[in-house]
Parts: structure tokens; sequence; C-alpha cells
């Protein structure tokens, strides 16, 4: 297990009985003051707990789709694309990739013409060369 990732319930919840934690919970009422503080505390740290989790996601998630898009960089400027192409190739690419609901049509309609632009680009420029 990673220093970052956190126990699950489960093992916290084992934790909590080998310390003894649990049949002094269970000896207080759910709505008296000790059982009322044990439930705000439980709930602050799965808060904390769940978003910790969200963003080790999202990094691990960012990571990816930038060495993928690292990657399809190469794949462009080896194709013959020029800096400014990469770089409509890449909004478009990121565009598609990351989806967001109340804008998916557009979102692919732009990313549809960034691409169609960086080709008619690279196209016109090596007719002009030929």
């Amino acid at each position: 297990m990673a220093k970052t990732t956190t126990m699950s319930r489960r093992q916290r919840r084992a934790q909590f009985r080998a310390m003894g934690y649990l049949k002094i919970k269970n000896m207080y009422n759910r709505f008296s003051g000790p059982g009322i503080a044990w439930y705000n505390k439980m709930q602050e740290a799965g808060k904390e707990a769940h978003e910790a989790n969200v963003r080790r996601n999202l990094d691990a998630t960012e990571n990816a789709l930038q060495s993928k898009a690292n990657d399809l960089k190469k794949t462009w400027a080896a194709i013959g694309y020029n800096d400014a192409e990469i770089a409509m190739l890449e909004e478009a690419f990121f565009t598609l990739t990351i989806k967001n609901p109340e804008s998916r049509r557009e979102d692919k309609k732009t990313a549809r013409k960034l691409m169609k632009e960086a080709s008619n680009s690279l196209k016109s420029r090596t007719n002009a060369n030929s």
C-alpha cells in the first residue's frame, strides 16, 4: 500500500475494535453528547478521507492523460505537424477526452473543427512545398 492511501472502513473498524473504542462508543446513546461527538468526528474523518481519495484519483487521471498527450505530441511531430497545429490537436484531444455532460456536443464540434483546421494546415503546407 502506498503511503498516501487511507485505510478502508473495515480496517479502521478493526483498529477501533482492537483499541477498545467501539465498546466505549456503544456505552452511549447515539443522541447523547458523547455519541453525537463521536459521529461528528467520524463524519469529518470520512469527508477528509473521501476528499483525499478524490484528489488522488484526479491526480492519477491527470498524469495518465498528460502522458498520453505527450506520446501523441511526439507522434504528431513525426507526422509533420508544426507547434501551432500540435497545440490545436492537443486542445482537441483534451476536449474530447475530458467529458462534460452539459457541453458534450459543443465540445465534440469544437474538437472536430480544431482537428480539421490542423489537418488542412498540414495539407496546405505540404502541398505548397511540393
